[in-house]
């Protein structure tokens, strides 16, 4: 453990505030460490809340004259999708609803031929088209029907299989949740019903005379031939077919749009619109804003959209991720138009995206790109990708939604969605930057600590009572070096909000601070912070590892020494999982590319979890020469990750000088991780998930 006869102790805030200024901080005289202490006025614990002040800034702008950037690698070759006919899209969700934003997207060609991208269980997600299909006229998730009424069975394993005695097949719907139950409406008006298995196909006999079938991932909609509109519930147990409800609709059924979970939008034969939800006690609503759709489509969270006779697409209820507008309500009463779509002839949603056709035969995409439905954003890069050029780097930062930069000059960095380098305009001046809460954090060369909003609009600083030159940010705190080396955690209380049918983090405040103990010869010596989901770490010059101590949700108290480490010269945390008491790996690598692994862990499970403890495992790594996360480059220039498949060993395509990692897994649903390297001639490398590719929402065209 570390020697603890000298303790460094931190004025009180309640003491200092006297200290600061209206204007801005003014860093207070450094504080005597032998015996001099200033305690908290009465009837404080010793801790106070720290307060914020509205930050200033310049106008200073930084030089972009030597940045460059490059396409996608994997698209950069391949034309836009033309000569289609037909759209659609398939049905996937994540029932547990842990945030896995799948889909399906589908493109039929004029002779029959269809293109299909997004979720595959091999993970296959670029376009391609499916093989053995010819003259298709309709697809669901198992099937196919073609122009000659013929029904064939698909799979990604094998070879299509047309399914015998079934001919005069005019439409399909297949029923995801339950069991994949095929519905098969016949040029007669007839319904036949196949369940995978059977010996042979049922006819449904409450249908009779019907013209058209729709269909949600558990329920069947009909329109017999006098426009009367059937439906078969599905989603309240059981499939029966005898129990066959009328919708009420005033006036002849002409067309219906539906999503997965029985939400539609429907329209008479007069022109008229009107909305269905079964969440709403299957209540039928007039949607007289929507009369006169040329298309109608249903998803999301209860987004509705229509094209209208001009081409345009309107859109209005839940504004599922942003699909509608980024900074619209979550809820639309009225429509709105979607920017970046003209002369449209349809659209089609999934659960998390659209895709919409055009007249001249493209096909336009925005939403999710979660498994790739989009067919233009990469998802996954198994091997060194280059996104572009950016000199003068010093410091990446992956704790936000996207890598940001910051150069030498101070100034902060991004690559929009066209994969051009940007100025952030906002922070100057940056030291060095973080994040908390999905927030940005920075550090300027005054010493200050500023909290930004998410896109840069807004900060306010930290009014504290001395000059910070090192920081970190943890889960919920941050960890604070002062300039006369004493440390403090600051902690952070929040309030949640739903934006696009996601949670975000508003109104992010300081609360306690706390100070650290640390003897001051230590504390003198730290070169390096680190945080993971637990704890905090420090390294020192002579290679000694710190970390902070706490006990359940009590503040952090010391850094105490991890035993059995010498001449470490740096720490490569890999932060996950989140929500749950899973042991976390630290990796330190010591001069002579020797890697241990420390397993951080709560001491029991659950809210009382005790003590933080450290373990060092026995097994070591030897020849490393940098290192991120469980992200290798060894000595003889091969590059690896632990525990992940796609990224097979390969030689690094050029010598790396910097290296910061993302991992954001949760308890349940998806997760992700990548890594963003910098090259000594100033490349900007991507390996693992794409963090642009998550989504977009800006609609632009799907390539082959």
């Amino acid at each position: 453990m570390v020697r603890r006869e000298k303790w460094v102790t931190l004025l009180s805030y309640t003491a200092v505030l006297s200290l600061l200024t209206t204007g801005g901080v003014v860093a207070a005289s450094p504080a005597k460490t032998d015996s001099q202490k200033v305690e908290a006025s009465a009837g404080t614990t010793g801790n106070t809340e720290v307060k914020l002040q509205a930050c200033s800034q310049d106008d200073a702008v930084a030089d972009d004259s030597d940045t460059t950037m490059k396409s996608w690698k994997p698209l950069e070759n391949k034309p836009v999708m033309e000569g289609i006919t037909a759209i659609a899209t398939g049905i996937i969700f994540d029932e547990a609803g842990y945030g896995w934003r799948p889909g399906i997207s589908y493109a039929f060609t004029e002779d029959g031929q269809v293109w299909k991208w997004g979720y595959q269980s091999d993970e296959n997600y670029e376009p391609q088209k499916l093989a053995g299909i010819k003259d298709a006229k309709q697809v669901t998730t198992d099937y196919v029907l073609t122009g000659a009424a013929e029904v064939w069975q698909i799979d990604e394993k094998k070879a299509p299989e047309k399914l015998a005695g079934l001919d005069k097949i005019k439409k399909i719907q297949q029923l995801d949740l339950h069991e994949g139950v095929l519905f098969l409406l016949k040029e007669d008006g007839t319904v036949l019903k196949w369940e995978k298995g059977a010996k042979a196909v049922e006819k449904v006999t409450k249908f009779s005379n019907i013209r058209d079938l729709y269909s949600s991932a558990f329920s069947l909609f009909a329109v017999d031939d006098q426009g009367k509109l059937l439906y078969l519930d599905g989603k309240s147990g059981e499939l029966h077919t005898e129990n066959v409800q009328v919708i009420d609709i005033s006036g002849k059924v002409k067309q219906v749009a539906v999503d997965y979970t029985d939400r539609a939008l429907i329209q008479t034969e007069k022109g008229e619109v009107y909305s269905y939800s079964t969440k709403k006690d299957k209540k039928v609503v007039r949607a007289a804003h929507a009369d006169g759709a040329t298309r109608m489509a249903v998803g999301g969270e209860g987004m509705y959209l229509i094209v209208k006779a001009d081409g345009t697409v309107w859109g209005w209820g839940h504004n599922t991720l942003g699909m509608l507008g980024a900074n619209l309500e979550n809820e639309l009463e009225e429509p709105v138009k979607l920017a970046g779509l003209s002369d449209i002839t349809d659209v089609q949603a999934g659960t998390d995206h659209v895709i919409a056709l055009d007249k001249k035969g493209n096909v336009y995409s925005f939403g999710s790109n979660m498994t790739g439905q989009l067919g233009r954003i990469p998802v996954t890069f198994d091997k060194w990708t280059e996104l572009g050029e950016l000199r003068d780097v010093k410091q990446v930062v992956t704790e936000l939604d996207k890598p940001y930069f910051v150069r030498n000059d101070g100034s902060v960095w991004g690559f929009g969605l066209d994969r051009v380098p940007y100025e952030v305009k906002g922070p100057k001046k940056v030291k060095t930057m973080d994040s908390i809460l999905d927030s940005p954090v920075t550090l300027n060369e005054n010493g200050q600590i500023q909290l930004w909003t998410s896109e840069f609009s807004s900060c306010e600083t930290l009014a504290l009572p001395s000059r910070i030159k090192d920081f970190v940010g943890g889960e919920e705190h941050l960890l604070l070096r002062t300039e006369d080396d004493q440390f403090l955690t600051v902690e952070f209380s929040y309030d949640s909000a739903e934006r696009g049918g996601l949670s975000v983090t508003t109104n992010l405040r300081p609360q306690k601070v706390e100070t650290l103990k640390l003897d001051s010869k230590v504390a003198a010596d730290v070169s390096k912070l680190y945080a993971n989901l637990y704890t905090f770490f420090a390294v020192t010059k002579n290679g000694q590892v710190l970390y902070a101590e706490r006990k359940n949700d009590e503040p952090f108290t010391s850094f105490a020494q991890i035993a059995g480490l010498e001449g470490i010269r740096e720490l490569a945390p890999e932060y996950f999982v989140r929500y749950t008491k899973d042991t976390a790996s630290v990796w330190a690598i010591n001069d002579a590319g020797k890697v241990h692994e420390i397993q951080v862990y709560p001491e029991s499970e659950g809210n009382d979890a005790g003590a933080i403890k450290v373990k060092l495992e026995p097994k070591t790594e030897e020849d490393i020469a940098m290192m991120s996360g469980r992200l290798r480059i060894t000595k003889d220039g091969q590059i690896f990750e632990h525990e992940w498949e796609p990224l097979k060993k390969q030689k690094v395509a050029g010598p790396v000088r910097l290296i910061s990692s993302l991992y954001d897994y949760a308890i349940e649903g998806p997760g992700s991780h990548y890594h963003v390297l910098v090259t000594e001639d100033d490349k900007i490398v991507f390996i693992g998930d794409n963090p642009y590719g998550k989504g977009q929402l800006q609609p632009d065209k799907v390539r082959q």
